[in-house]
């Protein structure tokens, strides 16, 4: 189990490094290739779209060939598009090649949550958190990788270190036995159509509906919210303070790494407090936290109100997963796949409103924008629970 543990956290810090290698990347690449950044951005946007059909179509690749073979697929796809990246072909090459990437990095994503959810027996919610962790490492470590390599005027080199990295990876997941996880991840086609009762519970019930409606709208909420902050972090304080350009660069790094290092405390917590307790005050906490930013009278305030958002924030969207998947008994790959695609979603369109409110009105709007964004989601979070003691009684029913 141990060993599975590892893999998921690797997987999840190569996610990590995906998500963000082109932006850490994207000026020499722009130099490289003579285009504009609207190019660019459309090459990140075809990325995203790749990691929503990897999310939408992982449940359905899995059914068909089971998860260790559909998990390798996924890690070799994400390996073959940073080869090619760091190969750097034509530009109309790289367009169609990065969809293929983003697909191995949501299939990813959506299989190792959904196996830590639906089948690791003890410490679920503290193994989730830690992969969180690890994706944060990722997203922090990738452009370090990133600078040194530019310097040394070899940037497209970031792309070929992570599939060196993603193609070792592959060889020990594809080969490794995981003990106890095994039969797990082995097809298992054929025992659920000779298992009528298992049939059975292949639908939702109808009062889990509910739930998972308001469960895919909290991670758009949350995911976007999260996606705001860090994108625009060095504009707003840009427009509220004096701050140089560094200065103000500065400010993504303090987000993510107060989101790592929450991620990483809350692995020592959640056992302690419980992992729905911890969920309550990270998401009335990070309302706080935003209201905090918005009234900021200084710039100490705001770069200390942005750490303690992060802090707050870093174990929301794996705590969430595990508490709206925990009637989803049988189904946990389908409801993650629902809920990390509306997450998609939300990364991608609340950035685009943010970006227009910022545009044409105070930057005051904005702030308190996202202080209405952190009060929705404990609005949800209420809903949630409330509709979450509906769901288990209906498993309870099911089972006794």
């Amino acid at each position: 189990m141990k060993r599975f543990v590892f893999f998921a956290c690797l997987i999840y810090c190569l996610n990590g490094f995906g998500h963000i290698i082109i932006g850490t990347v994207l000026e020499p690449m722009v130099q490289s290739y003579g285009i504009h950044y609207g190019d660019g951005g459309q090459l990140i946007m075809n990325q995203f779209m790749g990691f929503l059909v990897g999310v939408l179509f992982a449940p359905a690749i899995v059914k068909a060939i089971g998860r260790k073979m559909t998990l390798s697929i996924a890690l070799l796809c994400f390996a073959i598009a940073q080869f090619v990246l760091g190969s750097v072909p034509k530009w109309d090459l790289l367009l169609v090649t990065a969809p293929i990437g983003g697909a191995g990095i949501g299939i990813a994503e959506t299989i190792v949550a959904a196996l830590i959810v639906g089948h690791l027996k003890e410490r679920k919610a503290s193994t989730l958190v830690l992969t969180e962790v690890f994706f944060g490492v990722g997203a922090l470590v990738i452009p370090i990788i990133s600078a040194f390599f530019i310097l040394n005027g070899m940037w497209n080199a970031s792309f070929t270190t992570v599939a060196i990295i993603t193609s070792v990876t592959l060889i020990g997941w594809f080969f490794l036995s995981f003990g106890e996880m095994d039969p797990i991840l082995k097809k298992q086609v054929k025992e659920r159509t000779e298992n009528k009762d298992k049939i059975s519970r292949s639908r939702y019930p109808r009062k889990q509906i509910p739930l998972l409606v308001i469960g895919a709208f909290f991670f758009f909420m949350y995911v976007g919210t999260e996606m705001v902050l860090p994108n625009y972090l060095p504009t707003i304080l840009g427009k509220t303070t004096n701050l140089d350009a560094s200065s103000l660069a500065l400010s993504i790094t303090v987000f993510w790494l107060a989101m790592t290092i929450g991620r990483l405390c809350m692995t020592f917590i959640i056992d302690k407090i419980g992992y729905v307790k911890l969920f309550i005050i990270s998401c009335i906490g990070q309302f706080f936290a935003l209201i905090l930013f918005a009234v900021s009278p200084s710039t100490i305030i705001s770069y200390a109100a942005i750490f303690l958002t992060g802090l707050l924030m870093g174990g929301i969207f794996s705590i969430g997963l595990l508490i709206i998947n925990e009637n989803s008994a049988g189904l946990e790959e389908w409801t993650t796949s629902l809920l990390v695609a509306m997450g998609g979603l939300g990364g991608a369109f609340l950035p685009k409103i943010a970006g227009v409110m910022i545009d044409r009105f105070p930057i005051s709007v904005t702030l308190w924008t996202l202080v209405l964004f952190g009060f929705l989601l404990v609005v949800l979070m209420g809903a949630i629970f409330y509709y979450r003691k509906g769901a288990s009684e209906v498993v309870d029913k099911a089972t006794a």
